[in-house]
């Protein structure tokens, strides 16, 4: 019941930083004092929150509701920023420990494709991407055009590491083997293969931006990207990362003649 009110949560939020004056309160918050004056009380009352001189702070007991607080907070804000979007969304491919952190993706945006483009990626992406100096990459399905925007990476310098499911490299084997050099060989490139199934349909994560495109629940890849540019987000993108390089294997250049010479045979 205490943390029902939106008043109280914010004051508790705002808290977490530090000491502060009722003027400042009622300023983040965009309240008169006296619609905060009793909010802060009841918290008061329930030691939650102290009071010295003319600043209030978090009590120990109150630090700790904070902090289990935020992440809650977070994600249901992400949630009802794009709720439409989130529901459909088949979220099996992000692991427990990242799900947790979904509020750090509050400040993304859903980017819907168009009409006449609604099979390559959107023009924010990829503007975004071509000015990026480090790249990491997920993908669970191939694109032809794929290739051709890792080429255009590498000839603009970037430093790639991607990640690819087993169906995307026997693909690109069978059907595309002279794009292998591209994935192969490049001195600023690693290259990775995921032996599993994930829901995660790609990630892309540089230095200044974080993107998504799952499935959704019926199994189909979802055009629509999910897009952030705050560094928690670029962060967690990273970690979600981490997580699949850290389960696929390293292709080295030294095994690369032999997948070249054996996908010519």
């Amino acid at each position: 019941m205490l943390l029902r009110s939106d008043k109280r949560k914010g004051i508790m939020l705002f808290l977490k930083n530090g000491p502060k004056s009722i003027e400042e309160i009622t300023k983040v918050l965009n309240s008169p004092p006296a619609s905060v004056l009793p909010q802060i009380k009841k918290l008061k009352d329930n030691r939650l929150v102290l009071q010295e001189g003319k600043y209030y702070s978090l009590s120990r007991i109150g630090a700790i509701v904070t902090e289990k607080m935020s992440p809650l907070v977070g994600a249901l804000e992400v949630f009802e920023d794009n709720l439409e979007y989130w529901i459909n969304q088949d979220l099996e491919g992000i692991p427990p420990f990242l799900l947790l952190r979904l509020g750090e993706l509050s400040s993304c945006k859903v980017i819907e494709p168009e009409l006449n483009r609604i099979f390559e990626p959107p023009v924010e992406f990829l503007d975004s991407l071509m000015k990026s100096r480090e790249v990491m990459r997920f993908t669970s399905y191939f694109q032809p055009s794929f290739a051709e925007l890792h080429t255009e990476l590498l000839r603009g310098k970037a430093k790639i590491s991607l990640v690819v499911t087993e169906a995307f490299f026997e693909r690109v084997v069978n059907d595309y083997p002279e794009d292998l050099t591209n994935f192969l060989l490049p001195e600023d490139s690693r290259f990775f293969v995921y032996n599993g199934v994930s829901s995660l349909a790609s990630l892309t994560v540089t230095e200044s931006f974080m993107a998504i495109t799952m499935l959704d629940k019926k199994g189909r890849p979802d055009q629509r990207f999910l897009i952030c540019f705050e560094e928690s987000a670029i962060e967690w993108g990273k970690e979600l990362f981490a997580y699949y390089r850290d389960l696929s294997e390293e292709i080295r250049k030294e095994d690369a003649a032999r997948f070249i010479s054996g996908s010519e045979k």
